[in-house]
Parts: C-alpha cells; sequence; structure tokens
C-alpha cells in the first residue's frame, strides 16, 4: 500500500470499532494505508466517496475540474449556490473532509501526479485500458436514470481472502476457515468484445442480462458519439449489439427506449444503490476480502 504502513492510532481504533469487529485489524490496515483516485463528480462519486471516507481510507484524491453548475445543485446534494462556478472536485474535497477529518483528502491538478495510488475510479470515463498498462487496478463506473453500471478491472491476478464455515468433527461447533485464492481479470477491451454463443434470445437470457450488453456499448462511447443527441446514441448502442452477433430480439426495444430516455441524466436514488454498491467493490478490493466483482454489475431501478 501508498501510505508507507501507518499505524491504526488509538483514536482510529474507537472511530472504526464496529468495523474492526466486522472484518478485523489487519483489513482495516489495508484501508488505512490504501490511496484511491476518483476521475470525474456525478451523484454516485458522492455517494461513493462518502462511504469509503467513513470507513476510514487513507486518502483520497478527486480530479475533475469542470465548474459547477446551476443543474448539478439538482442532483449532487453537496453543492449549493454558493458554489456555482467553483471547481467540483475542489469543493467535493473540502466537503468530504467534514465527514472525517482522519482522511487525507485532496483535489489534484494533473493526472500526471498520481504516483501510489493503488486503484483508480473513473465515473463515466473510460480508461481502464490505460490503468491496466500502468499496472494500477482500476474500477469503471456511471449512473444514468435508473441505470448503473460498475466495470472491475483487477489485473491479471487479483489474491483475495474467502472466508466460510465449518464444523468440527468432534465437538460439533461451528468455525471460520480462511483460505486464500486468485482470479483473473479481463481487460476492459476483452470483455466488451467478447461474442457470446447461445443459440436464441430466450436461452441467452437465461445466463445473461440484457441490460450487460447495453452497458458494455454505453460505456465504449466517447464524448463526440455522446454530444450528438439521442438518436445517435440510440443507434450506437444498436450497432455494437449487431457486431458482437447477438441473437434477434435479445435486447428488446423497450429497454433501449429507456436507456435512450434515461441517458444524460441523474436520479439520486439509483445512484445511491450504484455509488453503495461501487464502495462495496472498492473496499473488497484494498481489504482482500471476498471476490470482487469479475467483471460487470448492472443496475435496473425498475
Amino acid at each position: 500500500m501508498s501510505q508507507h504502513n501507518r499505524v491504526i492510532s488509538k483514536e482510529e481504533e474507537a472511530l472504526y470499532d464496529r468495523q474492526i469487529r466486522l472484518w478485523g485489524m489487519e483489513a482495516q490496515s489495508r484501508l488505512r494505508n490504501c490511496s484511491i483516485l476518483f476521475i470525474g463528480v456525478k451523484t454516485v462519486t458522492l455517494e461513493a466517496c462518502k462511504n469509503l471516507v467513513l470507513g476510514g481510507i487513507g486518502r483520497l484524491s478527486i480530479y475533475d475540474p469542470q465548474p459547477i453548475t446551476r443543474l448539478d445543485l439538482e442532483t449532487q446534494y453537496y453543492f449549493n449556490e454558493s458554489h456555482i462556478s467553483q471547481p467540483k472536485d475542489k469543493v467535493l474535497a473540502e466537503k468530504l473532509a467534514v465527514l472525517n477529518p482522519l482522511v487525507d483528502i485532496r483535489a489534484i491538478s494533473s493526472l500526471d501526479d498520481v504516483a501510489g495510488v493503488d486503484l483508480v475510479v473513473s465515473i463515466g470515463q473510460q480508461t481502464a485500458g490505460e490503468w491496466r498498462q500502468k499496472g494500477v487496478k482500476s474500477i469503471l463506473a456511471d449512473s444514468f436514470g435508473l441505470f448503473g453500471y460498475i466495470f472491475v478491472d483487477c489485473l491479471n491476478a487479483h489474491e483475495y481472502i474467502e472466508e466460510g464455515r465449518t464444523k468440527d468433527a468432534k465437538t460439533g461447533e461451528s468455525e471460520v476457515v480462511r483460505s486464500s485464492k486468485v482470479a483473473t481479470y479481463k481487460s476492459f477491451e476483452e470483455s466488451v468484445k467478447v461474442k457470446v454463443a447461445g443459440g436464441n434470445a430466450l436461452r441467452l437470457a437465461r445466463k445473461y442480462s440484457p441490460l450487460v450488453f447495453v452497458c458494455q456499448a454505453l460505456a465504449t462511447m466517447d464524448e463526440r458519439v455522446q454530444a450528438e443527441g439521442e438518436l445517435e446514441v440510440s443507434q450506437f448502442i444498436r450497432d455494437a449489439l449487431e457486431r458482437r452477433e447477438l441473437p434477434q430480439g435479445f435486447v428488446g426495444d423497450e429497454l433501449l427506449e429507456r436507456v435512450q430516455a434515461s441517458w444524460g441524466t441523474e436520479f439520486v436514488p439509483s445512484a445511491a444503490v450504484v455509488g453503495g454498491t461501487l464502495a462495496q467493490e472498492v473496499l473488497k478490493i484494498i481489504t482482500l476480502k471476498d471476490m470482487p466483482a469479475n467483471n460487470w454489475f448492472t443496475y435496473d431501478g425498475l
């Protein structure tokens, strides 16, 4: 970890007592010594960062120099009228610092200065390939309308600890058994291009949610296409699905219409669910407790 194995103080032990009882001092120490970077500030960013700061991570860096607009005030609840035109990352860092003064929280001015970062979380921006090349674990996530998705890339080998219970043959008492596991992750590029074999649409639907393929298409869409408007977004998804040779009717028109109507909007309750799940995946990666999602999580609020 990047924080030079800082020892948890008595003050921190008291503050984090409940979660230390849940996952142990070793896991809390990993949190205390980690450094996480968030790129992009949206409602889902607020939700995830809030949970991680309260959980006691060591350092949180935020990058999004875009100015706060009046539209942001409708969904990003840490911002108010006085913050309009100020950089999103700077204001969010100040607000999060109030929640837990023991966490080092900062807005950074450039992505060139990210030495020592353990995990990068990109919100609505496809940068997973870039961080894999640098050997840094990353997450890509977004929330729009009632929908959301999370993509996790823990590189070629992620070690984690799996816990289970077994009964002692002599006493019959239940005891916790811990075993070390290793998970291998596909890159973002591999995961969005793989063609799925499986016959007709009904058979494929038993194994996969159509929303997974829709979100994968959206995650590959660059800013130029997004700026073209609703028709281009919808057509981009259809073209991407066709290239993957999915069965006719697997992704229905109703789902595509709902996604199109939701794209570019934020709905706080859905963002809260996605942000909470995102924070859970970050905790799994850092604490090495349980296997993180491999690779995709999608959410539909209906």
